[in-house]
């Protein structure tokens, strides 16, 4: 009988949990036609990558952006190819 009082709180907190993982938005969606080429901690380095990209003919265009949460100082870099 005790080790029914004790599963019962952890499956209900299993089962919350299972239904936040499987409710929660996709973090970040891949642009139409984009490439995730990285996630840096550094706007100038994203940045540098970037353009090096260019003018290295690896990409056509390109940009930084940065994550969505408030706390976080990431910077997705996606390229993009037109040939």
């Amino acid at each position: 009988m005790r080790k029914r009082r004790m599963l019962a709180p952890v499956a209900a907190l299993a089962t919350v949990g299972a239904a936040l993982v499987v409710g929660a938005a996709p973090a970040a969606a891949d642009p139409p036609g984009g490439t995730l080429r990285g996630v840096y901690y550094s706007y100038t380095f994203c940045q540098s990558y970037g353009a090096s990209g260019i003018s290295e003919n690896r990409w056509d265009w390109w940009y930084c952006e940065q994550s969505a949460a408030p706390q976080s100082a990431q910077w997705f870099l996606w390229t993009f190819d037109y040939a």
